[in-house]
């Protein structure tokens, strides 16, 4: 009977799997073929469309674009599905902008919607490496700083110049120094926010989704409502499948970032479309504390519950959704019948 019993569809939402750039991450890979083409949207940090990017689909080191073309009015294209395949990148370029570019990989199953944000070149890049100088926050730049600190902020200078040297010369073994320089000083003074917070960054960019994690859990012991590093956290435990952490995390994002619910909720519809119930559980466990429509949430983890063999826990959701749901709702009997099956 739990088969009868599905996640109520709603509006389809982009789900921004990292901080800069996000793809939709589908049931299949055998989706892409059945949609003859893959919208996107590309907008600034705070949402707003950016119209006459050129956006170009290309194998790497190609000098020959597989398809080009510009964002409309709305900040919207559209590129041929069957093109849009792990091993290839998508270049976005506007003048004022900072240039983005977007390796389609494997675990990127293209469904039907890319959202990409650009920022405008004077402002800060959440993946580019911090300048040079790192600063006292305001309430501490008036307090005499340790000499704890000092060292702190000297190792991470340097650590950030051999970085950024190391990266442009594509010198790997120079970027692991740099990383081990940015960890002593991560060591040194552990309430120094910056180097964990590029640590973080540098392990989102590389998909090093365990480390990312572990750095913005210790970001967060220093700042506990600092929204990157929520939503940092939130997002490696989501790619990396972590049904048993990814609950908490996804509270701490909505509480710090409530506009991120959205997301967390198509999150849990994706993962139920494709059978992954112990993350769906997870993440509506989540979403009955924290969004509006409680009477879907519990629904929803009530059918996820069913489906994960969990009487308990789908007992007491189906109760929940009772005392919540309106008279008219149309599952009502459904679930009715659902509790009076469950052992």
């Amino acid at each position: 009977m739990a088969g009868a019993l599905c996640p109520r569809p709603g509006p389809r939402r982009s789900i921004p799997f990292v901080a800069v750039v996000g793809l939709i991450v589908g049931a299949a890979a055998s989706a892409v073929a059945q949609t003859e083409t893959v919208r996107g949207v590309v907008t600034t940090a705070d949402g707003h469309p950016v119209a006459g990017v050129e956006v170009l689909l290309r194998a790497p080191e190609s000098e020959h674009p597989i398809e080009s073309l510009t964002t409309d009015q709305a900040g919207e294209f559209a590129l041929t599905a069957s093109e849009v395949r792990p091993g290839r990148e998508i270049l976005l370029h506007h003048d004022g902008f900072d240039d983005v570019t977007f390796p389609i990989t494997p675990q990127h199953l293209v469904v039907s919607r890319i959202e990409l944000t650009m920022k405008r070149s004077a402002a800060v890049d959440p993946e580019a490496v911090p300048p040079p100088m790192a600063e006292e926050p305001p309430s501490a730049r008036y307090a005499p700083v340790s000499e704890q600190r000092k060292r702190a902020i000297l190792l991470y200078n340097e650590a950030v110049e051999e970085y950024d040297k190391a990266t442009k010369d594509d010198a790997e073994d120079d970027r692991q120094a740099a990383e081990l320089k940015l960890r002593e000083a991560a060591s040194i003074d552990p309430t120094f926010v910056e180097p964990h917070r590029l640590l973080t960054r540098i392990a989102i960019k590389r998909q090093s989704w365990a480390e990312a994690s572990r750095y913005a859990e210790d970001l967060l012991r220093i700042v506990p409502n600092d929204e990157e590093a929520a939503r940092a956290l939130y997002l490696s435990l989501v790619i990396s499948r972590h049904h048993y952490r990814v609950g908490e995390a996804a509270k701490r994002l909505a509480t710090v970032n409530p506009s991120s619910i959205p997301s967390i909720e198509e999150h849990a519809r994706t993962f139920y479309g494709n059978g992954l119930y112990e993350m769906a559980r997870a993440l509506y466990e989540a979403l009955v504390e924290v969004c509006d429509d409680k009477v879907t949430a519990y629904l929803n983890l009530g059918i996820c519950c069913t489906a994960l063999g969990d009487s308990e826990g789908a007992r007491a959701a189906f109760e929940a959704f009772l005392e919540l749901a309106p008279e008219d709702h149309p599952d009502i009997a459904m679930v009715r019948e659902q509790l009076a099956a469950l052992p």
